[in-house]
């Protein structure tokens, strides 16, 4: 059952889906926490501000589609093609299965280590290092340019 305009409303947490097909769909805003939807695709669908707390996502699709403030704290995303148009503000659990063998959207994996660069690892003077490694891995061009990125969105 692929969820309708008519679904809007309706609570979807504590269900399982399989092979669904999301795309397109205007999923903002809804509960769907505790569900699991396996190899489900939700290219295109804006998913602002879904709880997906404790999802299963496993094997899905996320090709162009809107998580901005999506809450996936304990979803798992691994095996998912993660190329959301926009996932400012998504909140994730650092866990292995959030990430086993996700594919990424280069500038999300980009996005991901420039996170890292707003940590400050160690004393000032490996910080220093680090990041200049970094920047070097990411290549100076693209570390500009993601910083302006950074720079306009609320971290």
């Amino acid at each position: 059952m692929a969820l309708k305009s008519d679904f809007r409303d309706r609570l979807l947490g504590s269900t399982k889906f399989d092979h669904q097909d999301f795309s397109g769909q205007d999923l903002r805003k809804l509960k769907l926490a505790n569900s699991c939807f396996f190899h489900c695709n939700f290219d295109n669908a804006d998913m602002s501000e879904a709880n997906c707390e404790g999802v299963n996502f496993t094997g899905s699709t996320f090709r162009q589609t809107v998580m901005y403030r999506t809450n996936c704290k304990d979803a798992k995303l691994a095996y998912t093609i993660f190329e959301p148009k926009d996932a400012f503000g998504l909140t994730l659990t650092c866990s292995c299965k959030t990430f086993d063998h996700a594919r990424v959207a280069p500038l999300w994996w980009y996005n991901f280590l420039m996170y890292g660069m707003l940590m400050v690892p160690g004393t000032d003077e490996q910080a220093k290092e680090l990041h200049n490694k970094l920047i070097q891995t990411i290549g100076p061009s693209r570390y500009t340019k993601l910083t302006c990125l950074f720079g306009k969105r609320d971290i």
